[in-house]
């Protein structure tokens, strides 16, 4: 198996053209022509995820973050992104990774987010034009309506939050919900037009709850909370592509944030 099967397997299934213009998707270090032992999914990479693909054996790894985002002037250790550059170019593991082109499709991270959830008729929250079952977030039906406070512990539950931070919404039974995986703060407005009565993402800003006006209830659940279930979405995809190909879910917890 080389590198660039795998990559164009991911490519066919998350096309790197609806990543965001900022994002940086594909093989982002290593060669397509390169032999592959085995594959190790993550969220993230670190120091920790490289010792863990040394240790099984495997050489490529695939993450839902890229390693870094902007270009760099220089990869001479200085920093915790070149030092993980550098290192997986001297141990020769390849590393892809499928951000924003996974977050705008509809068998995305977005959709798993919903699955924990237990949402039902899914759609995308704001397509692209012309396109509906692409573009950013999702919106789902609970099967049976909650109030506020039991679907913030069912959110709790299904993402094992350490905390939840939120804005009440007016108090009405809760059953049209929006998610977004991540920072998604920038679909406020979009939840709202589309009826929700909560919205569920991650990295939302202490004005962004004031502006919210109890219009609807608005979590922010943590944004490695909200994604931490992609890594077994592409674990699977993966494994349904190559059956018998060694692909490994990472046992490594990357989350930098933690709760007191």
């Amino acid at each position: 198996m080389k590198v660039g099967e795998i990559t164009s397997a991911i490519e066919s299934w998350a096309p790197a053209g609806l990543a965001e213009s900022y994002d940086n998707v594909g093989l982002l270090v290593g060669e397509p022509e390169g032999q592959v032992t085995g594959v190790l999914v993550n969220l993230d990479v670190t120091e920790e995820v490289l010792d863990e693909a040394k240790k099984l054996g495997l050489n490529l790894i695939v993450t839902h973050h890229p390693v870094w985002f902007k270009p760099r002037n220089r990869l001479n250790g200085e920093d915790f992104v070149s030092r993980l550059i550098l290192r997986a170019i001297r141990e020769g593991i390849s590393l892809v990774a499928a951000h924003t082109n996974l977050d705008n499709i509809h068998t995305g991270v977005n959709r798993k987010i919903c699955e924990r959830l237990g949402l039902e008729n899914l759609k995308i929250l704001s397509p692209i034009s012309g396109a509906e079952d692409t573009g950013s977030g999702m919106l789902g039906e609970l099967g049976t309506s909650l109030n506020e406070a039991q679907f913030l512990e069912k959110a709790k539950s299904a993402f094992a939050c350490g905390g939840i931070r939120y804005a009440r919404g007016d108090g009405r039974q809760l059953e049209k919900i929006a998610v977004c995986g991540g920072s998604g703060s920038f679909l406020i407005a979009d939840a709202l037009l589309a009826g929700a009565d909560a919205f569920v993402t991650g990295d939302i800003s202490y004005h962004k709850f004031f502006e919210n006006e109890r219009k609807m209830l608005l979590l922010d659940i943590g944004h490695y909370e909200s994604e931490q279930f992609t890594s077994e979405l592409i674990r699977d995809f993966l494994l349904r592509k190559f059956p018998t190909f060694a692909v490994r879910l990472s046992a490594v917890v990357t989350n930098p944030v933690k709760y007191y």
